[in-house]
């Protein structure tokens, strides 16, 4: 995680060389990126645009600002205003930036497969189409598959709360484990490195570098968790490194480049109608992810209600998917019940940043000022201390949880979701109803606030909540560590086995493998 006071000594010099120069549009670029990288919005925004208003044409702070635009919930300004980018310039990280915001925005799942592939056929595709010819000595089908997982989020991060199980559990007489990290590193890292035989750091490297050292590795199926999200290699990808190549967990939406075979799915997330979304071919597994909670969650065996008189809400999901409205929903769940207090935690990493960003949409949405309060983000043993404080969890629509949600349920938070079309929008809402408690799935705004004042009204449940979800959570398939790596590890042998068939027939781990292998060996 980068940390603001990094930031400090840069801004403190820029600064005083603008004093200087206050019309130099590359010091207020240069001030606006450094915002941004701190998620200091307010700031950031106010830089960027003294930026552009110096110099129209400064197309890098148009890109940042779509960013900031998206990020405080400007969600259609940021899409006009990078689809002006886009247009102007035939720069990777733009389009890139496009496919992401309008993914995010729009409802549409073929708004955004088109811009996904926008990028895919400028950028990636015709890096595929020049890749050197991919060799494959061993051609065994049974062979020790040699597997490979690129990430920057190894580290305290969403991805390592899914991926920690996996590493621990792999079978090491069916796959050799490589990983291949271009993130920094903390304990978390440290720990899950302990688990894993062969690991580089490749943050120095170049793609096509680190497309070579894959390809001299032998590596047969190389999994991308990061999609289009900071710390990304999919260069690698679209040189064509490994024979199999999937994307699983770090994106949920689709990547649009030819040279990603697979997504891991299942059937909650992507039922088979939504194949036409996606430029990969999904692969369904009976459950897509496995979850370990932080080792430091003390339990709060009571609703705080029951001592403070009131019932706490919170928001925990990141300030980037909350929309006006969102805030608007939540201002009637207010408003309805008049002694109800709601916690909004925000991404910003400082409170006078968080109240800047989040304080004056919190007034434009009509909310009762003095039962809302604005946190900014907090260390993980103090976020996974939320339940000593908050009753009920509010998820956002249409962008929604995923790792918060989980970790509200191990406080024993009840969570409030919207459904929607594709999983990928109701990541909360296929949790639920995939593990069959914890909570409310609501059909419709309304269906939400009504969902959420019964809740606040049933304090009964919320104890019987706190004192069953862990078990509950420990007996789920998301805990079920050794089935779930063992059908990961299936996966991938079907995806191997469809590579050497020259075909794609296998797309579930529900197929015969004994099976297969025999048919394979009465035609070779």
């Amino acid at each position: 995680m980068i940390k603001t006071n990094e930031f400090v000594p840069a801004l403190t010099a820029l600064m005083q060389r603008v004093a200087q120069d206050m019309r130099n549009p590359k010091l207020w670029l240069l001030i606006g990126l450094a915002y941004t990288r701190m998620s200091d919005w307010t700031p950031a925004i106010e830089a960027l645009q003294t930026a552009l208003e110096i110099d129209p044409q400064e197309v890098q702070a148009e890109h940042l600002l779509s960013m900031a635009w998206f990020s405080t919930g400007r969600k259609q300004e940021a899409c006009d205003l990078i689809d002006k980018v886009a247009r102007k310039g035939n720069l990777g990280p733009q389009w890139m930036l496009r496919a992401y915001i309008h993914a995010h925005t729009s409802r549409d799942p073929m708004l955004a497969l088109q811009t996904a592939r926008d990028w895919g056929r400028r950028f990636a595709d015709p890096l595929t189409r020049k890749a050197k010819p991919l060799k494959v000595a061993d051609r065994n089908p049974r062979k020790k598959l040699k597997i490979g997982y690129v990430t920057a989020d190894f580290r305290q991060h969403s991805v390592a709360f899914f991926m920690q199980p996996v590493l621990a559990h792999h079978d090491p007489d069916y796959v050799e484990v490589h990983v291949y990290s271009n993130g920094p590193s903390d304990s978390t890292t440290e720990h899950m490195r302990s688990l894993v035989p062969h690991w580089l750091d490749v943050r120095a490297m170049d793609d096509e570098a680190l497309c070579e050292r894959i390809r001299q590795e032998g590596i047969d199926v190389l999994v991308d968790l990061s999609g289009f999200t900071q710390g990304h290699r999919l260069g690698v990808f679209a040189r064509r490194a490994a024979p199999v190549q999937v994307t699983w967990l770090g994106y949920m939406q689709t990547l649009g480049m030819k040279a990603m075979d697979y997504r891991l799915v299942d059937m909650g997330i992507a039922p088979p109608s939504h194949a036409p979304y996606y430029s990969e071919a999904l692969f369904y597994l009976k459950n897509m992810a496995s979850y370990a909670p932080p080792a430091y969650a003390p339990l709060c065996e009571e609703p705080p209600m029951l001592r403070n008189g009131y019932p706490t809400l919170v928001s925990l999901n990141s300030s980037a998917k909350i929309t006006d409205e969102m805030l608007g929903i939540w201002a009637r769940i207010l408003h309805a019940r008049e002694d109800a207090r709601l916690i909004i935690m925000v991404k910003e990493e400082n409170a006078d940043a968080a109240q800047a960003h989040m304080q004056p949409r919190v007034e434009v949405a009509g909310m009762p000022l003095d039962r809302v309060s604005v946190l900014h983000q907090q260390p993980l043993d103090q976020f996974m201390e939320m339940g000593h404080i908050a009753d009920i969890a509010l998820d956002t629509s249409p962008i929604s949880g995923g790792t918060t949600t989980l970790h509200a349920l191990w406080m024993g938070l009840p969570i409030v979701a919207m459904d929607a079309v594709r999983g990928a929008d109701a990541s909360s809402a296929r949790m639920l109803q995939g593990l069959g408690f914890g909570g409310v799935i609501a059909a419709d705004p309304q269906g939400y606030v009504d969902a959420t004042l019964t809740l606040m009204s049933d304090s009964g449940y919320l104890l019987r909540l706190r004192a069953s979800a862990r078990d509950q959570l420990r007996c789920s398939v998301l805990m079920d560590y050794i089935s779930r790596t063992a059908e990961l590890e299936k996966a991938f042998r079907l995806m191997w086995l469809n590579y050497l068939c020259g075909d794609r027939k296998a797309l579930s781990i529900n197929v015969d493998l004994v099976q297969t292998l025999a048919e394979m060996d009465a035609t070779a």
